[in-house]
């Protein structure tokens, strides 16, 4: 992994939000850097900013989720333009594969960012200058970043080594663990950022890690390993907090920009137009602005590129009258713009299909923003709770209101009739797990879950099976060069 792991840490800044905008710091060493608490922040400033780029949450990872969750497909001008995304929907991806690789190291990139602030802000001695108080929430935000960067890799490519530190050109790489093992130590650093850090922040400081995140991921990962009681506790902690979570009267809200850090938002990435020079193709370009938005924006008129357009399946998956749909997908005649989509105009039909992503993105007729926009990805936001807390209560009691009850809330919003023993005859437990089920696939529809949501609930082969999915797709490769500097087994 000397390629990948042996990152060395320049403490550059990213403009993501009002926190972000700290100077540059590139020319310092870090033996030079760490002298107080302006450092101290650049540092975890500069944590942040790996999530964002195009290779990771800007574009690539949430193409590699949504397609092999089969909510997407690659779009795209045509089956040439960028490939390795087929290998995603077809349950294919070869070891060689380029997008793969990019998450990967983006990934391991971050690991490595918020190593060098655990190991190097742990060491910095607390004065009139640099608060324990500060010195905490510092620290609690570098585990809670290396926790989704290693959640994100222990999913897509098992056991990973576990480094607290950032390794030094020479070190012998560490082996791998079990995928047990890793688990055990993204949920130690979740339950550590817990108890490190506050509960909401001013308004200067906003998008930063919180308690409520950290517990809101604890009870994804409980849901993912079948432990409802924990998933309870874990969303007790959260609905008790004092961020006060709750719904977004709007549901497209929470997509298009206008609901960015709203009353939802538990976690999310942070991005912003501030670099007039939004040419994304050299590292000059704008890296802080949301390049998925413009890339899986249709192709009518110009808009984007249609990546990541809406499967026929999940189409068909909606209910008549929900309005999370127009929210989420155009379909022809929909309002576009000054006009209606109609995915005949222009190339969008015989490249990305008869729909459009709605979700996540904004036209962009006049081509005044170029590649980006400023909406916020959303790592995980209260609807999920919810949905979360009405599967524990499913699977430990059944069918019993307190289940009911947050999924019609979650039903509600959307236009839809609550389920009940009336309006859902024989409602058992059984049928139950199938409506949360689907529920949060409509719910998190290009949210990125589906995917792992299937492969955990032990229900890919009987759901994703008859479009190639086999038991060994779950996880993918490891690059080919990490196996030759570390002499690891292929997954």
């Amino acid at each position: 992994m000397k390629k990948l792991l042996y990152f060395i840490l320049i403490i550059g800044v990213a403009a993501c939000d009002d926190f972000l905008e700290e100077e540059p710091q590139d020319s310092l060493t870090v033996l030079d850097f760490y002298n107080n608490a302006q450092d101290a922040i650049a540092a975890i400033n500069a944590a942040y900013d790996g999530f964002q780029h195009l290779d990771y949450f800007g574009f690539n990872y949430p193409m590699i989720l949504n397609i092999s969750g089969a909510d997407a497909i690659k779009g795209g001008f045509g089956a040439g333009d960028r490939p390795g995304y087929l290998e995603f929907g077809n349950y294919n991806v070869t070891a060689e594969n380029t997008r793969s690789l990019e998450f990967y190291r983006s990934a391991w990139g971050g690991v490595n960012r918020a190593n060098g602030v655990l190991v190097n802000v742990g060491d910095m001695v607390v004065d009139s200058d640099f608060s324990q108080e500060l010195k905490d929430r510092i620290l609690g935000e570098a585990h809670f970043l290396r926790a989704i960067h290693y959640y994100n890799l222990v999913l897509g490519f098992g056991g990973m080594p576990l480094y607290e530190e950032v390794p030094s050109v020479g070190d012998e790489p560490l082996p791998r663990t079990s995928i047990e093992e890793t688990w055990d130590f993204i949920i130690a650093d979740f339950q550590a950022a817990a108890m490190m850090l506050p509960a909401t922040y001013d308004a200067a400081n906003q998008g930063r890690a919180t308690s409520g995140a950290a517990n809101a991921m604890l009870a994804r990962i409980a849901a993912l390993q079948g432990r409802w009681d924990d998933v309870l506790a874990f969303i007790n902690l959260v609905e008790n907090s004092e961020a006060n979570y709750q719904l977004a009267e709007d549901y497209g809200s929470n997509f298009d920009g206008t609901g960015n850090n709203n009353s939802e938002s538990i976690f999310e990435i942070q991005y912003t137009l501030t670099n007039t020079s939004l040419n994304v193709w050299n590292e000059a370009g704008d890296w802080n602005s949301f390049g998925l938005s413009r890339y899986a924006s249709p192709q009518v008129d110009g808009s984007g590129w249609a990546f990541m357009s809406p499967s026929e399946d999940l189409v068909q998956d909606y209910e008549e009258g929900d309005l999370r749909l127009p929210a989420t997908i155009y379909r022809e005649g929909d309002p576009y713009g000054p006009d209606t989509f109609d995915p005949a105009r222009g190339s969008h039909l015989s490249n990305a299909g008869p729909y459009g992503l709605k979700k996540y993105t904004n036209l962009n007729l006049d081509g005044t923003n170029n590649n980006g926009f400023d909406i916020n990805w959303k790592v995980i936001r209260f609807g999920e709770i919810l949905l979360l807390r009405a599967e524990a209560e499913n699977e430990l009691n059944g069918p019993t209101e307190a289940a009911l009850a947050p999924l019609n809330q979650i039903r509600a919003r959307a236009g839809l009739a609550p389920i009940n023993a009336t309006n859902s005859p024989g409602l058992d437990q059984n049928t139950l797990r199938d409506i949360i089920l689907q529920e949060r696939r409509i719910e998190l529809a290009f949210e990125g879950v589906r995917f792992y949501d299937l492969v955990y609930r032990d229900r890919a082969i009987e759901i994703l099976g008859p479009q190639g999915y086999e038991l060994s797709d779950n996880l993918f490769p490891i690059p080919p060069s990490e196996l030759d500097l570390t002499g690891w087994d292929q997954n």
